[in-house]
Parts: structure tokens; sequence; C-alpha cells
């Protein structure tokens, strides 16, 4: 049944959200966009998309309008107005999008830092029933403490000052909240020595060196696993091999040189390709365009 209160609270978010994107300048943005806070975006679409591959990256992804479906190999989750979801690391999935009849879609995008989340996590109420998947994504509807904090944090950004004196403060409660709700393991994970840890970590090195010449076993030694064992690990998490995962991180990162400017030949060698034909055909494969039509587009 419709709830009027939550209705009622998500439309002031995204009023606030449209107020913050106005107050940039960037209220017909059509992709991502900073705000005076480091770490928190918003993003707006207004028009959606159809299923394609895209690059998530780990944080908390709070929906104001619209929805979104990701597929990450046989799982299907759809989040949309009044969700959100948590990553704990980044992800290629594919994704389509929709406005659901609002004007556009938007959502807010809250990055968890490290330090914070170790602080935080000797913080968070234990709880008997703790979930113990290794999945690293969950979907779930914002409940009042969540969304209380969202709306302090959107208010904060209309202001320099509030952003610079509170805007932290509001970050830090919606990443409490997070931790101590039904998707706070997916964080509190990161944090321990288990295997989902261990290849989070690894993820840090891909994301920093993908464009050497990264092999499983150098992986599995910088985190202290057998190379079997690692890559194990790493399919049960991830849902990717270690291989595919780098590929896509590779040609994600060239799409974005690409549309930054870059030549093609030189936005493959920026990420590690020694073949411009290889390059051409995996980035067709993945995207289903050719590089120049990508650039041209």
């Amino acid at each position: 049944m419709p709830n009027p209160i939550k209705d009622n609270n998500n439309a002031l978010l995204a009023a606030l959200a449209k107020e913050v994107l106005r107050q940039s300048g960037k209220s017909n943005l059509n992709g991502i966009t900073s705000t005076l806070l480091p770490g928190v975006r918003l993003f707006r679409d207004p028009l959606g998309s159809t299923r394609q591959p895209l690059l998530y990256q780990s944080g908390i992804i709070i929906m104001l309008q619209g929805s979104k479906r990701l597929y990450v190999d046989n799982h299907e989750i759809t989040y949309k107005k009044g969700d959100y979801i948590v990553l704990g690391m980044p992800l290629p999935a594919e994704c389509e999008a929709a406005t659901d009849g609002d004007d556009c879609i938007l959502g807010l995008i809250v990055d968890v830092p490290s330090p914070l989340l170790i602080e935080l996590v000797q913080w968070q109420i234990p709880l008997s029933d703790k979930h113990t998947s290794p999945f690293t994504l969950s979907q779930q509807s914002l409940d009042t403490t969540i969304s209380d904090a969202t709306g302090r944090l959107l208010d904060a950004l209309l202001s320099k000052q509030k952003s610079a004196a509170l805007g932290e403060s509001f970050v830090r409660e919606i990443i409490f909240h997070v931790l101590n709700g039904p998707a706070g393991y997916v964080l509190s994970g990161l944090t321990d020595n288990s295997h989902y840890a261990k290849v989070a970590r690894s993820l840090s090195i891909i994301h920093q060196e993908y464009a050497t010449a990264l092999s499983v076993d150098y992986l599995a030694k910088q985190v202290s696993m057998s190379s079997s064992g690692f890559h194990r690990a790493f399919r049960d998490i991830v849902f990717d091999s270690p291989v595919q995962y780098i590929k896509k991180i590779r040609l994600a990162k060239s799409r974005e040189l690409i549309n930054a400017g870059y030549r093609v030949g030189d936005a493959a060698e920026a990420v590690g390709y020694k073949s411009l034909s290889q390059f051409s055909r995996e980035f067709k494969r993945y995207y289903q365009t050719t590089p120049v039509q990508k650039k041209s587009a």
C-alpha cells in the first residue's frame, strides 16, 4: 500500500537534491556531478537507458527518483525511489534505468572512506542474525534514520558554511545508520581478515595498477592467499574471474579517456593494451560499439 509519509519524505529529498544542482548551475546535467563535500555526488538522467555495461563504484547510493535494475552474473537487483544500495567494492555490472513517470532519474552517492569505516565499525550493534553472505551488494528500503540524515546532508550542501561545518557529520551519520541496518554486513565485512576483505583489498590494487601486467599469482600474494584459493574466492564474491574483472576495468577506464578526448590508440595504451586491434575487438564485444563510434557519439 502507498505510504503518504514516506512518499512525502522522498519528494522532499528530491526537491533538495534538485536545488543543490540548481545552485551549482547543473540543474540540466545528464550524469554525475560533485558537490561542495568531497565524496558526495549527485547523478541525474532525464531519459533512462536500456541495458548496458556499467562500472559501479563502492559506496552508498540513495535513489531519490526513478529506478535502476542491475544484472550481476545471474543476480538481478532493482532499486527505486525510496531505496538505497550498498556496494562493498567496485563492481562491473549491466544496468538499465527508467524515470518511472518522474521528470528524471535522480540519486545521491556517498563514498565510505576506509578510516571512517574502521572507526565506526567498533560502534556497530551486534546482530544475532548477522548476514554471512559474501555478496558485495545489498538493496534496502530507506528507513527514517537514513532518510532524515540524508535530508540534513542535502540541506547542508546548499550552503558553503553548513557544508564545511556540518557536512562530514551527516555523512558519518548516514554511514553509521547503514552499518546498523540490514546492509551493514556489506561494509563491516571489509574491515576483518576474511576472504571477502582480502578480495576487496585486491580490487584496490587492481584499480591502482590496472595498466600494468597484473597476474592472479601477484594479486594472491599481495593479500596472503594461495592462487587457487584467491581465484575461487574472487569468483564467489565478485562473480567474475580476476582476468575478466581486470579486462572490464581497463575497458571502462579507456571509455572514460576516450570521452575525455583521448585518441583511441592513446587510450588503449594508457590502460595497458599493447595491441590496438585486440583493444578494439574487446571494446566492441563489451560495449557493442567501436571505440571510434563511442568517441563520436
